[in-house]
């Protein structure tokens, strides 16, 4: 692997961002073409950057012209929006333009990044996850619903172009000194965290620059398919909320499901999330990425409890 152009979506995001850190330093990547609606913050001899939304009608223009050999498709919403119409415009829309231009370009090689909560969080749920269950995604809970409508584009981009190397990521809760979304902030926005009384699921987190390591290798062994990203420890919700220090209040689900929705409703922003998210701190949906640790050899460098420690270090929460 030598030589290659690749294109990132979402160049300035925190996966974005550290993926563009270790493109710098690979000796088979020449150039990175990044687009996003705003500049990266960090400077890199390879990136260039241009100001694009992943439905802008140039697109396909943009890509043909980059002539990647590699599209890495990381642009999408993490945090729920009011505006559902736009968020599925930027999630799925945008993912079925970015597959578009990759294919008209003749790109050799496309990852797609989707997300652990495309399993669905199911008291049934096996434990642990792996790739060959199925995608039942939460119905209410919008990003989940829609990373399971992205695989499903997915699946039939792999079986129109069946020479493209095509491989799709499922992290898990990421977390690290960059992440700033709506997870982040119900552990350190506030003085007091609020926790699901009578539910204390298993829980994971992954470093940022792990999941763009795990991206670089995936890339670089030519790995098709799924992958899980996600360590092999886990924190349950208590351990997690206890870590924070901060005073826990434990409401009964009857009092917490319509006071999210209120909050939701009135654009109050404690939670950042509609109710459908807490089944997601109901039940489990712990990765397995087995795929990766054993097929590829990939060793996480941070455990979920030395993620979650960086991330409450870096918004100052922890010392």
């Amino acid at each position: 692997m030598s030589g290659k152009k690749v294109l990132v979506t979402g160049v300035s995001g925190y996966i974005g961002g550290a993926l563009c850190r270790r493109l710098e330093h690979a000796d088979w990547c020449v150039r990175v073409d990044g687009c996003d609606l705003r500049a990266p913050l960090d400077k890199a001899d390879k990136v260039h950057y241009r100001e694009l939304d992943i439905n802008d009608p140039g697109l396909a223009e943009w890509v043909a012209d980059c002539a990647p050999d590699v599209v890495v498709h990381l642009a999408f919403v993490l945090n729920p929006m009011h505006d559902e119409a736009r968020m599925r415009r930027i999630n799925v829309g945008g993912t079925r333009a970015v597959l578009h231009a990759a294919a008209a370009a003749g790109t050799r090689q496309v990852m797609v990044a989707s997300s652990g909560t495309a399993y669905g969080a199911w008291p049934d749920n096996p434990v642990p996850l792996h790739e060959t269950d199925p995608i039942r995604p939460h119905p209410t809970f919008q990003y989940a619903r829609e990373k399971a409508e992205v695989e499903t584009l997915c699946a039939d981009f792999m079986a129109a172009h069946p020479e493209v190397v095509f491989s799709i990521i499922r992290p898990c809760v990421l977390y690290g000194p960059n992440v700033r979304n709506y997870l982040s902030r119900m552990l350190t926005g506030l003085p007091t965290v609020v926790g699901l009384a009578g539910y204390d699921p298993d829980l994971q987190f992954v470093h940022e620059d792990d999941v763009a390591r795990a991206i670089l290798t995936i890339l670089e062994k030519d790995a098709r398919g799924a992958f899980n990203i996600a360590p092999p420890d886990t924190l349950t919700m208590e351990e997690t909320l206890g870590m924070t220090g901060k005073r826990v209040v434990r409401l009964p689900e009857w009092v917490l499901v319509p006071l999210a929705d209120f909050m939701w409703r009135h654009r109050i922003n404690v939670l950042g999330a509609p109710s459908s998210f807490l089944d997601y701190l109901r039940y489990p949906w712990v990765l397995d990425s087995g795929r990766l640790v054993d097929e590829l050899e990939f060793e996480f460098r941070y455990t979920s409890r030395e993620a979650l420690t960086v991330m409450l270090r870096s918004k100052g929460v922890l010392r």
